[in-house]
């Protein structure tokens, strides 16, 4: 049978185990969607590609996608609309993806404005 001060320093154990797993793990941060505008016709249209995908290009920010289309790459990404909901407020929900080319590339801007229609 172990004593109490065995059973303390095993105690102290795990919790110094469990401490340095939980501060010295990588934080992940989580997969979400990050939104930008393309200024095609008459109006921007929202479009949203998920995060994890986006770091997978290179530069930062806006440009990742500018550079992307620039250089002959073709992306697939989310075009969002505004929907009325049964309670009569609108929820930006993703409508359908789309694909960006070349020509694309000076119409897209890093963030995105909702814009409520005129009822």
């Amino acid at each position: 049978m172990l004593s109490d001060t065995w059973k303390l320093i095993a105690v102290a154990i795990c919790l110094v185990l469990f401490t340095a797993d939980t501060v010295f793990k990588p934080q992940t941060k989580p997969n979400r969607m990050v939104f930008f505008e393309l200024h095609r016709g008459d109006s921007p249209t929202m479009i949203g590609m998920m995060r994890d995908d986006l770091i997978k290009l290179p530069g930062r920010g806006a440009s990742r996608i500018r550079n992307a289309l620039a250089r002959g790459e073709t992306l697939t990404v989310w075009q969002y609309e505004l929907r009325k909901t049964e309670d009569g407020s609108y929820q930006e929900v993703p409508a359908q993806q789309i694909q960006l080319g070349a020509a694309d590339a000076p119409l897209v801007t890093f963030g995105a404005t909702v814009r409520l229609p005129n009822d």
